[in-house]
């Protein structure tokens, strides 16, 4: 009988420890596959994030563009009114970009993935850190709900309402290089079987008494002010972009 209940015990020990192995490796099979998926989402969100920040990069690019053309055509038009020039048709350009403003809309849907997997699920430390800088704070910076300093446009608006009129010229055209194309004013639009033209522009109705205008001269300054902070921001989410490209191009090809 004692050998018969030693007999079973060790059978029952044996029985035991291949029990434990096996869920041990079951767990360890698991364990591994789980890895091997979280790690091909990790690939497919970096890829995801990659076409977002290149579609982010081009409307970045076309609002700082925007923002440059007000911060050029404000120091035009500082030498119109210092020099004391005769108007020209040509300067109902500078106004419009003067008054003009951008805000991106950040596409952040694969972020939102990321954030929800948490953001430990990319292993790479400079683009985890990177992506969250971004889209936390400079991208958040340029959206409008977020803006710091009120929308130009808006800002100029009751002015330019009461002091201009909007360019009639069709014979004035505007060409200036955007990110990916040319813009052209004026352009003609077809809308409803009828084509209209659409041209940009404001005109003053007094350039003379403008010239010599304090609050126009005062409107000027403070949004000199909004543009620069506005130009700042626009060029640190361009390079961060740029960067980030850089470092999420290199891994997803080192781990191809």
């Amino acid at each position: 009988m004692k050998n018969k209940t030693s007999t079973y015990v060790k059978y029952a020990i044996g029985e035991i420890a291949l029990v434990m192995v096996g869920i041990l490796l079951a767990l360890q099979v698991s364990n591994w596959n789980q890895g091997v998926q979280k790690e091909k989402l990790e690939l497919k969100l970096l890829g995801k994030l990659q076409e977002d920040l290149t579609n982010m990069y081009g409307d970045i690019a076309n609002d700082l563009k925007t923002m440059q053309l007000g911060d050029r055509s404000h120091f035009r038009i500082l030498d119109y009114m210092q020099k004391n020039e005769t108007y020209k048709d040509s300067m109902c350009f500078d106004f419009h970009w003067l008054a003009k403003d951008e805000y991106i809309y950040p596409v952040t849907s694969t972020y939102d993935v990321i954030k929800r997997e948490g953001l430990n699920i990319v292993k790479n430390d400079s683009i985890r850190m990177g992506v969250q800088l971004a889209f936390e704070n400079f991208f958040s910076r340029l959206v409008r709900t977020n803006a710091f300093y009120p929308n130009i446009e808006e800002f100029f608006s009751p002015y330019f309402q009461k002091n201009f009129t909007p360019n009639k010229n069709e014979d004035l055209i505007f060409k200036e290089q955007f990110y990916g194309y040319t813009q052209t004013f004026p352009y003609k639009k077809r809308v409803n079987d009828k084509t209209y033209t659409i041209a940009i522009g404001y005109v003053p109705k007094d350039f003379e008494k403008l010239k010599k205008d304090e609050e126009f001269s005062m409107l000027m300054q403070q949004a000199y002010s909004y543009r620069t902070y506005k130009i700042n921001r626009y060029k640190s989410a361009k390079y961060v972009i740029e960067e980030l490209q850089k470092l999420i191009d290199k891994e997803l090809k080192n781990r191809q």
